[in-house]
């Protein structure tokens, strides 16, 4: 995985250094937030952990749950991974988060993507390791118009991500 595909570099170009802040955590669910040196928030992360397998990935998965940002560490750890963007969710913000990102906006985009790692041990491939969705708030769409590709309202996948964080879909 190149790093500059990495939705922290993207961040890091606009706003320089980024630190994470782990909002909630538990051995399968990752909600953080992504903040700027003036301690705003950039975005909202919720990641849903799966197989973890192999000594390398353990211990990156290690350095992950200590407060590590996901893709930066496991870059970092030299794993072999693939992160997959499958589209775009609009979502409304609740009052704590449009707090935090500063934003003037009642709604926010969700990026959902997949990420698989090398899996030496078996005939597959990939194993799907994580499973996230990216929030931004409005202010930021036009650094990522790229990735703007909505998903149906109904993606269980992405209703159970929002869910961790009890954040609801817009209206379309």
């Amino acid at each position: 995985m190149n790093y500059e595909n990495l939705h922290t570099s993207a961040l890091e170009k606009l706003f320089g250094t980024i630190k994470m802040r782990i909002v909630n955590q538990n051995p399968n669910i990752r909600i953080i937030e992504l903040n700027d040196s003036k301690s705003i928030s950039r975005t909202l992360g919720i990641v849903k952990f799966f197989d973890v397998k192999g000594k390398a990935l353990i211990n990156a998965h290690q350095k992950i749950l200590a407060g590590g940002v996901l893709g930066k560490t496991l870059f970092n750890s030299s794993i072999d991974f693939d992160k997959k963007f499958i589209g775009s969710v609009q979502v409304n913000l609740p009052e704590w988060l449009k707090e935090d990102f500063k934003s003037e906006y009642n709604e926010g985009l969700g990026f959902y993507s997949k990420i698989k790692v090398a899996n030496h041990s078996k005939k597959e491939n990939k194993i799907l390791y994580s499973e996230l969705i990216e929030i931004i708030p409005m202010e930021l769409k036009y650094a990522f118009e790229d990735k703007i590709c909505p998903l149906e309202n109904n993606n269980k996948r992405v209703m159970s991500l929002l869910n961790a964080a009890e954040i609801k879909l817009s209206k379309p």
